[in-house]
């Protein structure tokens, strides 16, 4: 397909005549994806994500662009998690009015997980402000749903492996990389005056035999390739999700605990609530109640229902899920009233809520009621960046602040690290095989320092391939 459209050149004088790459998020860090590629003044944006995490990191969301966004003539979106489209609202606010590419799953997840962000952030903002817990006077929502609204007009959506050429400077399409639903790696073909470079995002590469996503596809040959590395450094331990489960929940049960899980509503809540349907079924464990609180659940579940072809899942299966979040054991919670009320809620139960990396929404509120409470447990069920109350749980810590509140923490804190939805080293080794003519440079990114370095050292030893490790803020010529 050509998509014809007017890429926008910035002044005559910043013009670079070359090709070039720079890394204005994920590099030294997980968080905050956007990757600006320039032919002679002509640019585009991979994905546009929120910084997570840290202070520092977190400050950034509030900072003015190295760029300007009016002269961005498009942003390719890789999938829909919030470090990779969070910013989005921003930066169409700041001027962006380009076009948004996207696959089908992609633009679904993205309006309802913009649209949460930005309610979420309104009702934090209005917290703080009652609260009196903040440094600025009022609090404010990084974006509202009048910027998401705006951003969401700009979304066109593009099907896997289809060439997009819009411009005589650019063309690119889709491959499956698992992960998420409608989640893909983006190779990139462009143009300076007749010499053609090709470029290869991997956005976040799924785990193989997942049966919420496809298996990552074989990834093309390319000149250059900008690779993350969330697990640079560590293989997943070979344990059964079911397993693990099994004997967590059957321990729920007996002890009459409140299992607290924070999950991101779309794809790991689906996981979770299957996974427990699955078990019950089966008869291993006794029947339990499970509160999601999340508006954003149903919605993506009848995501995946209708995107039956983008996972393995079949349709019986689906209506399983449907089932179970309707089912009288699920019970959903949309108004804060309603989760306000999960204060009061004795054991056995189970509590899905997002964030996923405890970095806000309403889980923050139950770890508030719930982590001076020795019969709680916690589950960490995935990646917990840097800085995020998550990663500080998953460390051992003891006290911990929240809305700048002391909070002690006594509940139990378990991981259930077989849920992840990232490939570890090995598997992003498995899945770069089909490449046999190494990448010119390949660029290490959407890793902590230490899993982008440990990514590297084994590319360069094992494969024997050229790396380099961005900064941010750094910019490079290809």
């Amino acid at each position: 397909m050509v998509i014809r459209c007017r890429l926008r050149a910035y002044d005559q004088t910043e013009r670079a005549k070359v090709i070039k790459l720079s890394f204005h998020g994920a590099a030294g860090t997980v968080t905050g994806s956007k990757y600006l590629l320039d032919v002679n003044g002509k640019r585009i944006l991979i994905d546009c994500g929120m910084f997570q995490g840290k202070h520092e990191l977190r400050e950034r969301n509030w900072k003015q662009l190295p760029f300007e966004p009016s002269t961005v003539s498009a942003v390719v979106l890789t999938h829909a998690h919030i470090d990779h489209i969070g910013y989005l609202p921003r930066l169409v606010k700041e001027g962006f009015y380009g076009t948004i590419f996207c696959t089908p799953p992609t633009a679904e997840i993205t309006r309802i997980s913009l649209m949460d962000t930005a309610e979420l952030q309104m009702e934090d903002a209005e917290f703080r402000n009652k609260k009196h817990a903040t440094r600025h006077a009022p609090a404010l929502p990084l974006f509202t749903v009048d910027d998401v609204d705006d951003t969401l007009k700009l979304l066109e959506t593009v099907n896997f492996n289809e060439w997009i050429e819009f411009s005589p400077e650019f063309r690119f399409r889709y491959h499956v990389v698992g992960h998420l639903l409608g989640a893909a790696c983006i190779e990139v073909r462009m143009n300076d005056n007749g010499r053609e470079v090709s470029i290869l995002f991997s956005g976040d590469i799924g785990r193989f035999g997942n049966p919420l996503v496809k298996n990552p596809a074989e990834p093309p040959t390319c000149d250059y390739l900008v690779c993350e590395s969330t697990y640079g450094g560590r293989m997943h331990p070979a344990e059964d999700p079911y397993f693990q489960f099994d004997e967590l929940v059957d321990r729920i049960v007996k002890e009459k605990r409140v299992l607290v899980v924070p999950a991101f509503a779309v794809g790991r809540t689906q996981q979770i609530i299957y996974l427990v349907d699955d078990l019950v079924r089966h008869k291993r464990i006794m029947p339990i109640d499970i509160h999601v609180d999340s508006p954003m659940a149903v919605d993506a579940t009848d995501i995946y229902i209708k995107y039956h072809d983008y996972h393995a899942l079949d349709l019986e299966q689906l209506d399983g899920i449907g089932s179970v979040l309707n089912g009288k054991r699920v019970h959903l919670h949309r108004t804060r009233a309603s989760s306000k009320k999960l204060n009061d809620l004795k054991g056995p139960a189970i509590i899905i809520s997002s964030s996923g990396m405890l970095s806000g929404g309403r889980v923050m509120h139950h770890m508030i009621h719930r982590l001076p409470d020795p019969g709680t447990t916690v589950a960490l069920v995935g990646f917990m960046a840097e800085g995020t109350l998550g990663r500080k749980l998953l460390d051992g810590d003891r006290q911990v602040f929240i809305h700048k509140m002391p909070i002690e923490v006594r509940a139990e804190i378990v991981v259930v690290s077989s849920l992840s939805g990232h490939a570890d080293y090995y598997e992003i080794l498995h899945w770069l095989e089909p490449i046999k003519t190494p990448p010119k440079t390949t660029f290490i990114t959407h890793g902590e320092p230490d899993q982008s370095l440990a990514m590297s050292e084994h590319l360069v030893k094992e494969r024997g391939w050229q790396t380099l490790i961005p900064k941010l803020d750094q910019s490079v010529e290809l």
